[in-house]
């Protein structure tokens, strides 16, 4: 009753305040009725079209490295631009506005200005309804072409920014839109440190725009070793891979070949999840992060990076466009230190997807095929390498070394052998004359060893060479199934198939089979440490990628034995011998892979093929070092060469060259599980 009676005494400056008083309550009712009564449906239905979607997050891949711990693939940070559709969601609507009222315009609708806040409240109370002059499917294509406009902007002044043509599809947007609004858009994905200055210096003029931190695998060799290493191909969706279904997927890759693709899963790591929270118009709200993601283990590798780099060096200095592979065990464990195919390519070039034009002019060469691991999966025949095999087998069978075979002439190539009994004319490479068994070998004759694998039989024959089981399964890395690799058929199916000693002549020389580089390789290797055959070994060990982890490293098949040769010390000694006098002999096809002071042994070959056409070669060189302690075997191959001692035998004396120099500066053993040679 005291303020109505100030009031009525006339008191001005109470009446002027207690009517802003009164003023500012009635804005705060209007404001009241407006968000309770005329827009809690709005609000309502905006909570209840609010929901959470999941993410995959994926893991940091493992890193791959060398037998002493160098990298061979890692990941590199890459920065990224992406643009929050959710920041431009007001951009869009007032697009939308304007192109809307141009479009009634043009047929004739009224084009007035956007109502306020009296005329949309009594809008409610009176259910007015505008007139209609947009049909749906219309409506839709402009709110398209709103977000596209919008959009386009943004890219546009991004790329006056970063000083480069940048553009954005409406297909590219769209789809998007569609699949994946809740996530950003990514807009450039390679950012140089230079327009990351420009951005986050400027960023604040741009409204949507963030930049991302983001790992990408990284091959710092280039192509070295990259048909053993592997690459990566998109792939987004792990099906069944944790157990439970996202609705996104962040960009992820599995690994499409070699040890990526071998060890993928120990390399992917544990994937996390985010949950993001979306609103009814499918705009990210707001996101957390349910499950972190675990790293991938690290991969290490037998393979020496120094020796891999050599090996790739000495095989790339063959003239013309080398087709060819290398192989170089130790032939104490069989561990695998280099590992070459050429042509080869690039793995990081599938980081962000082969061009059509690239796959065309490089990939799918039918002869160059530079994704076939010739070392592994290549299938040749072995040419005269492969009497190594028949002489093993002619000297169990009872020959005496020292007993002289005449060779008759070819009366069609002067200066040349030729084996002519009955039916079978072959000629030879090595002239006619007197051989015992190391000048047939140095000389590589092939009417001395048609003759030994004739009188050994092809049952004798086949079973020696099945003992270094040619024919079968390596069991290298490289993938998680393989077939058998070559091809050399069990004595009871040339048996069942009455091979003809014409076949049986050829075999001997080894041609009518298969084998790979890494097969020959391994044949070598047992050869040289005294009889014992070990599976190829290309991984050491995987450990946890996280460096304050105390999880113990999980190590796979050291040194593994898979057989014995079982055979009389001798004999191998004898083989070792015209291997080493190969290479010494002024006589000998090896000559051009002599190392000063490094005492390498070896065997050429050359096998030629024939067929709808065509001739050509495959040159051998098969050998070891050094003789007196033997460490290294080192198989050289390479399609269309001129010959075995002329083409594959300077490619190896190369590799020996870097191997004993390296030797001779490190002091120290290659073997990571150096087991000791047979007596």
């Amino acid at each position: 009753m005291l303020i109505f009676d100030q009031f009525n005494k006339g008191e001005r400056p109470l009446r002027w305040m207690a009517g802003v008083v009164g003023a500012g309550l009635l804005v705060l009712l209007i404001g009241l009725l407006r968000v309770q009564i005329f827009g809690h449906h709005r609000f309502e239905q905006s909570l209840q079209t609010q929901s959470f979607q999941s993410v995959r997050v994926p893991a940091l891949r493992g890193r791959i490295l060398d037998r002493q711990g160098r990298e061979c693939v890692g990941n590199v940070p890459r920065y990224r631009l992406d643009v929050y559709l959710e920041t431009l969601s007001r951009d869009f609507t007032r697009e939308y506005g304007l192109l809307r009222r141009e479009v009634m315009a043009a047929r004739g609708g009224t084009n007035t200005p956007s109502p306020g806040l009296w005329q949309r409240m009594m809008s409610k109370l009176r259910h007015d309804r505008p007139r209609v002059l947009i049909r749906p499917e219309e409506n839709n294509l402009l709110w398209r072409q709103a977000r596209y406009n919008v959009l386009s902007n943004v890219v546009s002044r991004v790329a006056n920014k970063v000083g480069l043509p940048l553009t954005l599809t409406e297909s590219e947007l769209h789809r998007h839109w569609a699949n994946s609004r809740a996530l950003p858009l990514a807009v450039l994905k390679k950012l140089t440190p230079q327009q990351v200055s420009l951005l986050t210096e400027q960023s604040w003029s741009i409204r949507g725009i963030s930049i991302e931190l983001q790992a990408v695998r990284h091959y710092p060799h280039g192509p070295m070793a990259a048909h053993t290493l592997g690459y990566l191909v998109r792939a987004d969706d792990f099906e069944g891979e944790e157990g439970e279904s996202f609705d996104y997927r962040l960009r992820d890759y599995r690994g499409a070949a070699g040890l990526e693709a071998a060890f993928d899963t120990a390399l992917r790591g544990t994937s996390g999840s985010k949950s993001i929270l979306v609103n009814s118009d499918g705009y990210r709200v707001g996101e957390t992060m349910t499950t972190a993601p675990v790293p991938g283990q690290n991969l290490i590798t037998t393979l020496d990076i120094e020796v891999q780099k050599a090996t790739e060096s000495a095989l790339s200095a063959v003239s013309g466009e080398e087709r060819g592979a290398v192989v170089v065990l130790d032939v104490r464990n069989g561990d695998v230190l280099a590992v070459a195919s050429a042509p080869s390519f690039d793995p990081g070039e599938w980081i962000d997807g082969i061009s059509r034009a690239r796959w065309t002019n490089y990939y799918d060469v039918p002869k160059r095929t530079p994704l076939m691991n010739r070392a592994t999966d290549g299938a040749y025949s072995p040419g005269s390498t492969f009497k190594i095999v028949t002489a093993l087998a002619a000297l169990e069978n009872g020959l005496d070394p020292d007993r002289v075979q005449i060779v008759e002439a070819n009366p069609s190539k002067p200066g040349k052998g030729l084996y002519n009994r009955g039916n079978i004319k072959i000629e030879d490479t090595a002239p006619p004359g007197p051989y015992d068994f190391r000048r047939a070998f140095i000389r590589s004759s092939n009417a001395y060893f048609i003759q030994l694998g004739l009188d050994a039989g092809y049952d004798r024959l086949l079973a020696t060479a099945h003992r270094f089981h040619f024919g079968e399964q390596t069991r290298i890395q490289l993938r998680p199934t393989e077939e058998r690799s070559g091809w050399m058929p069990e004595p009871a199916e040339a048996r069942a198939e009455r091979w003809p000693q014409g076949r049986l002549a050829n075999f001997s020389i080894g041609q009518e089979v298969t084998v790979t580089p890494l097969q020959l390789a391994v044949m070598v290797a047992a050869v040289a440490n005294g009889g014992t055959v070990y599976y190829p070994r290309l991984v050491d060990r995987l450990e946890s990628g996280d460096p304050l982890s105390e999880e113990a490293p999980s190590s796979i098949r050291p040194g593994q034995v898979r057989s014995r040769l079982e055979t009389r010390p001798e004999h191998l000694a004898r083989i070792r011998a015209a291997m080493r006098d190969d290479v010494l002999d002024t006589e000998g096809t090896g000559t051009s892979a002599r190392v000063a002071d490094y005492t390498v042994c070896g065997k050429t070959g050359t096998a030629e093929i024939k067929g709808n056409g065509v001739k050509d070669k495959v040159t051998w060189f098969a050998s070891f070092a050094p003789f007196e302690s033997p460490r290294y075997a080192v198989v050289v191959m390479v399609e269309s060469g001129a010959s075995g001692g002329r083409t594959c035998g300077p490619v190896a004396q190369k590799i020996y060259e870097h191997l004993r120099a390296r030797d001779a500066g490190s002091g120290r053993p290659i073997a990571l599980n150096s087991a000791p040679l047979n007596p």
